[in-house]
C-alpha cells in the first residue's frame, strides 16, 4: 500500500513539532496545531495532493505565528498587522486568511486597540483628543470607532470629576483646586509644569506663546490651554488682554 502515513514522530528539539513519514520516508514537519486540525494518524492515506495541502497548512500556521509574535509586544490595529505581513511579502490571500483567523480568535480588535491606545497615552504620555484622533486614524482605526472611544474617554473624565465632587461634599470639604487626576486638564497641567522650567528665562509673553504652542502640538484645544496657562504661569506673567 502506497501513500500512507507510516509514522508521526515528535521532534526531539521542538515539542510543538511533529515529523510526518509517508511510506517510511520523511515528508514534512508540521506543528501540533496543524496535525490536530488535519487529524493526522498513522495508517491514514496521504496522497501527493494531501501532502501539498499539509505544506500549505503549515505555511499558513507559520504566518499566523509570526503575526502573534508581532502582537505579543503590545496590542496592534488591524492595519499595523496587515502592513507587517505585507513587508514579509506574503500574498494578499495568505494575509486575509491570517487576519480572519486573528479576528475570530480576538487577537485583533480595533475597538479594543483604540481603548488601549487612549488609556496608555493618558497614563504615560499625555496628549489631547485632537492628537489622539490623529494617531488612531494613522493606525488605520475607522472614524466611527475613534469617535466612540474618544467619547467614552470624555464621559469617563466627567464621571471622575463628579465622583471627586461627591467625595468632597460627603466629607464637607472644599473641592480641591487641582484638577482631577486622569483628566485632560490634569494631564496638560502636568506637562506644562515640566515644560515651564525651560521657559523661566523668557519674557512672559514669549513664555506664554511657547507654552501654548507646545500644548497645541500635544493635541489640546484652546479651552484647556487657556486654563493651563492661567494655572501654571503666575498671574503677573499672564496678559489676559492679549
Amino acid at each position: 500500500m502506497h501513500d500512507v502515513i507510516t509514522a508521526l514522530n515528535a521532534d526531539p528539539h521542538d515539542p510543538n513539532k511533529v515529523h510526518v513519514f509517508v511510506d517510511g520516508k520523511h515528508r514534512v514537519a508540521v506543528s501540533l496545531d496543524v496535525a490536530a486540525a488535519e487529524r493526522l494518524t498513522v495508517g491514514q492515506p496521504c496522497t501527493p495532493e494531501r501532502l501539498q495541502g499539509l505544506h500549505a497548512a503549515q505555511e499558513m500556521n507559520d504566518i499566523f505565528e509570526k503575526a502573534l509574535n508581532f502582537l505579543s509586544y503590545r496590542p496592534r490595529s488591524e492595519r499595523e498587522v496587515e502592513q507587517r505581513l505585507r513587508k514579509k511579502s506574503y500574498t494578499p490571500e495568505q494575509i486575509e486568511a491570517v487576519m480572519l483567523r486573528l479576528r475570530k480568535r480576538g487577537y485583533v480588535d480595533d475597538r479594543e486597540f483604540a481603548r488601549f491606545w487612549v488609556t496608555n497615552r493618558m497614563s504615560f504620555s499625555p496628549r489631547g483628543p485632537r492628537l489622539l484622533r490623529s494617531e488612531l486614524r494613522q493606525k488605520g482605526v475607522s472614524q466611527d470607532i475613534v469617535d466612540e472611544i474618544l467619547a467614552e474617554s470624555a464621559e469617563t473624565q466627567v464621571e471622575l470629576r463628579a465622583q471627586a465632587e461627591q467625595i468632597a461634599a460627603d466629607n464637607d470639604e472644599v473641592p480641591d483646586e487641582e484638577p482631577v487626576l486622569g483628566t485632560d486638564l490634569a494631564n496638560a497641567i502636568t506637562l506644562a509644569r515640566k515644560r515651564v522650567r525651560l521657559l523661566s528665562n523668557l519674557d512672559p509673553q514669549t513664555a506664554r506663546r511657547r507654552l501654548s504652542n507646545f500644548l497645541t502640538r500635544r493635541g489640546y484645544d484652546y479651552s484647556i490651554i487657556d486654563a493651563v496657562i492661567r494655572k501654571v504661569l503666575v498671574p503677573e506673567e499672564v496678559d489676559y488682554d492679549e
